[in-house]
């Protein structure tokens, strides 16, 4: 149950920073805000899904990533029902993309998510948190949980958003996986 909480807290940190990228002009400085978000979670050690994925180890684990990406799906939940924002145009745009473009736009997102937490876990330091997730947002990559806040604030979810986020689950989830081809010829 305590992963569970600090899975909706990390959605809730993630909706949080999502309201201030919506809010805050111009588009970079909302971009580097966005870091909040991680930066708190790192800090608290919450359960976001993009910031776990890549530390699996074995097919045992799903059930856990799912645990996460629900209460990522509530926290997020919770946020866009209390702060009077919509990314109406965003989210249409986002849906708009072909499936095939979303995909790689998430692995882009999974890969430098997966640096941010790794530099933070490594060197203690949330410089890579700010340069990782500063990047991932300006580029336009896309971040399942993030893109999850962004549709509830439409208030309209349908099968083709469902598809949209699974499209970016499995694309964040490959990204942030990537890092084991490369340490796999390390050895």
């Amino acid at each position: 149950m305590k992963e569970f909480v600090k899975a909706i807290f990390a959605g809730l940190m993630i909706g949080i920073a999502g309201t201030i990228y919506l809010k805050v002009e111009p588009q970079w400085v909302g971009a580097l805000l966005f870091s909040i978000g991680l930066i708190l979670i790192c800090l608290n050690n919450f359960n976001l899904f993009t910031g776990k994925i890549g530390y699996i180890k074995g097919y045992k684990e799903i059930p856990q990533m799912l645990l996460y990406i629900l209460g990522n799906f509530i926290g997020v939940g919770l946020i866009a029902m209390i702060v009077p924002v919509s990314a109406t145009e965003m989210v249409a745009a986002k849906l708009a993309m072909p499936l095939s473009q979303t995909f790689v736009m998430a692995c882009g997102c999974g890969l430098l998510m997966y640096l941010a937490v790794d530099g933070y876990k490594k060197y203690n330091n949330i410089i890579s948190i700010i340069t990782c997730v500063s990047a991932f947002i300006l580029v336009g990559f896309e971040h399942s949980i993030a893109d999850m806040f962004y549709i509830f604030t439409t208030g309209t979810v349908s099968l083709q958003s469902l598809v949209f986020i699974i499209v970016v689950l499995l694309g964040n989830t490959c990204g942030a996986l990537l890092h084991n081809l490369i340490r796999e010829d390390d050895k």
